[in-house]
């Protein structure tokens, strides 16, 4: 048990030091100055901000001795994590057995005398020392004890406000791209919402005031209605996405059968299939299951099916999935007008504005692919997308299993 215990201990340490950024790092002047001011406190010619690593030992600045790396096994710093007092010295390695054949007692820079402070994170793991070497023997003043006491919280300091500045840009960065995103959304509303609603209402008025005929009235009721089942497509991606940006998390993962699925959204989707004569695929192996959150699984589905319908006419839309070791990729392809790089560039990364008509003249706004990227990243996957221009598109989901 106490094995697993150090274990589970030096993953969490070893993951903390990654968190900050420190290991494998070039030298930094904060760190410098604070290693050549302990040199100069204790009056000693070495001194090191050293990390432990598993196997070896980092040091994130020095002076006096180009030590970057010793062997972890022969470190003094590696006993000072190991004491419960704050500061851990030794006056004459030579003569301390624990030190005594040690590589760096022997051979250059032949150390004699070690003074350490541990670097304690503010979660209290270990993760190096503040050390100060001589090669000759020495004994550190009450004074020069708290000095370099100081100047490890110094270094700790330091790598909180590193990592402060890392989550601040993390943040910054969130923000930026959420009020991009809040940018597009009331510039799709603007336009693909309110449009059908205002042509919706000049039908009604102009039938109420007897300004068309019956036969005009119904040709444009034909259209708004066309009109307004996009608009409620895009109203139940905004609701949906909407509910995810709330909650930040996917829903529960369940085991999903993607066959039975896709069939699912055939079925829905049969009708504006067959106005165009479009055949609609299910080249899902039957018995393929995935552990998936099922609401986003059929979001992305729905709107890949829907857009693949819209440019496909006298053609099919086929699905296919299959798993590779812990990933399941699935396919969603149709032999439509296909598109070039710069629509299929603007689809993922665009502002929503640049559009392409169905192949019925219908509207589209981007904001569903969009959508659906985002559902796809929450899943932990991956979207690619292929087309030609003649031969119809592809687009590529690599999901967790």
């Amino acid at each position: 048990m106490k094995k697993t215990a150090t274990l589970t201990t030096d993953v969490q340490r070893l993951w903390e030091k990654y968190n900050y950024e420190i290991l494998d790092t070039s030298k930094e002047e904060e760190f410098d100055d604070i290693v050549k001011l302990a040199s100069q406190i204790c009056k000693v010619p070495i001194s090191l901000i050293s990390l432990l690593e598993t196997g070896r030992q980092w040091h994130n600045a020095e002076t006096g001795e180009d030590m970057t790396e010793n062997v972890k096994e022969s470190s003094f710093c590696a006993c000072t994590l190991m004491q419960e007092e704050d500061i851990f010295e030794i006056d004459d390695a030579s003569k301390d057995a624990r030190f005594a054949n040690s590589p760096l007692v022997i051979d250059a820079p032949n150390i004699r005398f070690y003074a350490g402070v541990p670097l304690v994170s503010k979660n209290g793991f270990k993760l190096g020392t503040l050390c100060v070497l001589n090669s000759e023997p020495q004994h550190l003043t009450d004074e020069q004890s708290f000095g370099l006491k100081v100047l490890a919280k110094q270094v700790i300091k330091l790598l909180d406000l590193r990592l402060t500045n890392k989550e601040l840009k993390v943040q910054e960065l969130k923000m930026k791209q959420q009020s991009e995103m809040q940018n597009r959304i009331i510039s799709i509303i603007a336009h693909d919402v309110r449009s059908p609603m205002a042509s919706l209402k000049q039908i009604i008025d102009f039938t109420k005031n007897d300004i068309l005929s019956e036969e005009e009235s119904k040709e444009l009721m034909l259209m708004a209605e066309t009109h307004l089942d996009g608009t409620l497509d895009l109203l139940s991606d905004l609701l949906e996405w909407g509910r995810m940006q709330v909650t930040k998390t996917i829903g529960e993962t369940r085991p999903v059968n993607l066959f039975k699925m896709i069939q699912e959204r055939f079925c829905q989707a049969y009708a504006s299939a067959t106005i165009k004569n479009n055949e609609l695929i299910n080249l899902v192996d039957r018995e393929l299951v995935l552990n998936t959150d099922s609401n986003a699984l059929q979001f992305i589905i729905r709107n890949l099916l829907g857009n693949a319908i819209k440019f496909t006419e006298n053609g099919s839309i086929s699905i296919y999935a299959q798993r590779e070791d812990d990933k399941v990729l699935i396919s969603v392809s149709d032999t439509g007008i296909g598109m070039d790089d710069s629509v299929k560039k603007n689809l993922l990364t665009g502002d929503g504005k640049l559009t392409t008509l169905g192949t019925k003249k219908e509207k589209g706004s981007c904001l569903g692919l969009l959508f659906t990227k985002d559902f796809i990243d929450m899943l932990g996957g991956k979207l690619t997308i292929k087309s030609n221009k003649t031969k119809g598109t592809t687009f590529y989901i690599e999901l967790k299993a």
